[in-house]
């Protein structure tokens, strides 16, 4: 069974610990609250790669910069940073040239380090570039129209692997170049069509540049009043232009705008060179993903269709394979019917590969598990089968003799270690405030990212056992340490079905004995996410309110992961009034802190969250004010709107035109109890959030504005649903300081 991590220490040294201070010490000056403004200086660690000898760790750093010659305006650099294990040098920055670099890979001499560069010039795809340790600018080593990603050096270095993605039109000209076959295997999703009945438009318009190719075959006739064929054409040349768009795909919405077109991940290999020719490795439609070298250097382990005749909309689950890079000949490792495949990744010794295995269907609330099969194939096997929370990634120790892996547990992102021959699980992770972000290991040590409430995000070295870790780093800690932080105390209830729920209280730095403060209700999304010490998106946002004065309390209601199997799918069926039970019982426990005012409480969420906040509004009226962001507000049109639609069929059994199931989707819709709303709303959302739709927000204050109801409405341009997180600065930090706006007037704040 898994030995689960505990709280370790006082509330007291746990205080100090935020401020970097030990007894006896007095800070040179006093430290000063946090501000709207030090979003600006957050800075997210990522992928950090440990390099052959072990002596350096490669790693990414996002970072918030002045957009040159435009005054309050912010973009975002990502850049590569090199730190010594042994911390005997400060880290250093590796790349400056460009914006945005990415995926960094060590070749295995340990003097080169592959990499992906994007362009700062619109419309230009990233390229994989190549930077020499011993000097020098990073070297451009693809020139690909398609763009390229994910690069990985083979074992003996001799060849760079790579991945691009190509649209249905671009792989149809690529094969027609290679004298392959071009049409898919699967039918039209147009009735009484035949696929590529038409010229490859796409591939000779403005938005698709043509692909040099003497086999591409000449256009056809096109005419408005021509032939049935030229007609047919003509309508052809108009969608290539993007007028009209003609949906016909499943799959038709992205992030943030509709996605009429198929797309095709392919894997490419070139020589250790500079401009090399790069090969696919198997053009063609099976759009092969995760690729990952094999240990011998001729074949790498993919995700793969599981039947090239289901169109790709349609394919909820792949299947594992061993593709050969010079034949392309593909051999299936894993093809499990009801089992979902994400990681493939083979052991150093090359004898097994690793995945993440979910069982259960499409539809399953099952979490992912570590396990693995023979490389030679044979019965997948399941290494964490008792572990009942989802595993998030993982990696093989170099001995292959165990795998580590990072999972969700109570509030935080701990490591876990499972042998390949005990099948017993370890905790590495004893701080159970940690949440290790990414990390990357060897036989000496491990690297991690961690996030906890002292820090967003820095980088650590730790014992391959995850003992002894100290911090490498100081992106944030360099900011953080003139700053007072509020403290996050834990707590726990039982809810009416009898499940232990776990939450936060966050009393403000500057609080004084017998003042009393107002009561943020802070709600996260999902429904499935977690929130919790561990983890860094909110970080920043709760330590905001805090400084501002208020009193805050956040947790992790029935059906939020982290909590097992039984608890994340508490809520099937029950989107509303469980939830709502279960946030509010937050609320009335923090309300009854000597330091909270029980009169002055105001509620906020995002997503999920935006949606339990109307829900619980239009039922309890004891808040002051309410912030509902980016929600989804009617089930029965977000299954129509929004590209997280499977929630509906997820959570509720069925779809729209069946009769019970619209009944329920329209007894857990806020939308249906609009008319009980009267708590002043403000509602947020992206004009581009396609994920749950922006039509939901409407809808919403459409409504209240004709029930002449206190509510605003805040339309961010250009915005996705990620807009909290990745979005635009300005925006970011224009949201943030327009809720307490918000808070601050309607609870008569000065």
């Amino acid at each position: 069974m898994p030995l689960f991590h505990r709280w370790h220490g006082s509330i007291l040294a746990f205080a100090l610990a935020l401020s970097g201070l030990s007894f006896g010490q007095t800070p040179a000056t006093p430290p000063t609250p946090i501000t709207a403004g030090d979003l600006l200086q957050v800075k997210v660690l990522e992928a950090p790669a440990l390099s052959p000898d072990g002596a350096w760790v490669v790693y990414t750093v996002r970072s918030i910069e002045p957009k040159s010659a435009a005054p309050d305006e912010w973009v975002y650099h990502t850049h590569l940073w090199l730190a010594a294990t042994d911390g005997s040098q400060p880290a250093r920055q590796l790349t400056r040239n460009a914006t945005q670099n990415s995926a960094p890979d060590w070749h295995p001499d340990g003097r080169r380090i592959a990499f992906v560069r994007g362009s700062d010039t619109p419309g230009e795809k990233p390229q994989i570039h190549v930077l020499s340790l011993d000097g020098g600018e990073a070297v451009a080593w693809t020139r690909l129209e398609t763009g390229a990603g994910a690069p990985q050096w083979s074992p003996d270095g001799r060849r760079l692997m790579f991945q691009s993605t190509l649209s249905e039109a671009q792989l149809r000209a690529a094969l027609e170049t290679a004298r392959q076959p071009s049409a898919p295997h699967w039918p039209s999703e147009r009735s009484r069509r035949e696929p590529l009945d038409t010229a490859n438009w796409k591939n000779q318009r403005p938005g698709g540049k043509k692909t040099d190719s003497a086999a591409t075959p000449p256009l056809a006739s096109a005419q408005p009043d021509g032939t049935p064929a030229e007609r047919r054409e003509w309508l052809a040349r108009n969608e290539a232009d993007g007028n009209p768009r003609v949906l016909t795909r499943p799959t038709f919405l992205a992030e943030g705008d509709l996605q009429p077109d198929l797309s095709f991940s392919t894997v490419y290999v070139m020589e250790a060179q500079a401009d090399a020719t790069p090969k696919a490795i198997a053009l063609g439609y099976d759009a092969l993903g995760s690729a990952r070298w094999l240990p011998n250097g001729r074949e790498v382990v993919v995700l793969a269709p599981r039947s090239i005749k289901e169109h790709p909309d349609r394919a909820r689950e792949r299947s594992v394979a061993i593709v050969n890079v010079e034949t392309g000949a593909l051999r299936t490792v894993l093809d499990g019917l009801g089992e979902s495949y994400a990681a493939p990744t083979p052991s150093p010794d090359g004898a097994w590969i690793g995945v993440l295995l979910q069982e259960g269907g499409p539809f399953s609330f099952d979490p992912p598990k570590v396990a693995v099969v023979p490389t030679q194939g044979g019965r997948l096997e399941a290494l964490t089968p008792l572990l009942d929370r989802s595993v998030q990634a993982f990696k093989w120790t170099p001995d292959s003799d165990a795998i580590v892996f990072s999972y969700v547990h109570e509030g935080g992102f701990p490591l876990g270690r499972v042998g390949l021959a005990d099948r017993t699980v370890q905790t590495l992770t004893d701080r159970a405030d940690w949440g290790i972000r990414a990390f990357d290991l060897d036989r000496k040590q491990l690297v991690q990212v961690v996030t906890h409430p002292g820090n967003p995000s820095e980088l650590h070295v730790a014992s391959p056992r995850g003992n002894a870790s100290r911090a490498l780093t100081t992106h944030n800690q360099s900011w953080i340490s003139g700053r007072r932080l509020a403290v996050m105390e834990a707590h726990r209830r039982v809810n009416s079905v009898g499940q232990a729920t776990q939450f936060w209280t966050m009393r403000p730095a500057d609080s004084v004995p017998g003042q009393k403060h107002p009561l943020l209700l802070q709600i996260h999304g999902g429904p499935s996410a977690m929130w919790g010490p561990g983890e860094d998106s909110m970080w920043l946002e709760f330590q905001y309110f805090a400084a501002q004065g208020y009193a805050l309390v956040f947790g992790n209601p029935r059906g939020s992961g982290g909590y097992g199997r039984e608890f994340q799918r508490a809520n099937h069926s029950n989107w509303g009034a469980g939830p709502a039970a279960d946030v509010l019982g937050f609320a009335d426990f923090a309300a009854r802190l000597p330091w909270v005012d029980p009169t002055r409480q105001v509620i906020t969420g995002g997503s999920y969250g935006g949606y339990l906040t109307a829900w619980i509004i239009a039922h309890d009226q004891r808040f002051k004010a309410a912030v509902a962001q980016r929600g989804v507000y009617d089930l029965v049109t977000f299954f129509g709107e929004g590209n997280a639609w499977r929630l509906v069929p997820l959570y509720f059994g069925g779809y729209p035109w069946q009769k019970p199931v619209r009944d329920l989707l329209e007894r857990e819709s806020p939308l249906t109890y609009v008319e009980q709303i009267r708590t002043p709303l403000l509602i947020q959302h992206g004009d581009v959030d396609f994920r749950t739709g922006v039509i939901q927000s409407q809808m919403l204050y459409q409504s209240l504005k004709v029930l002449e109801r206190p509510v605003e409405y805040a339309r961010y341009p250009r915005a996705t649903h990620e807009m909290s997180r990745t979005g635009e600065p300005r925006q970011r930090l224009d949201s943030l300081v327009r809720y307490e706006e918000f808070f601050r007037r309607h609870l008569d704040l000065p």
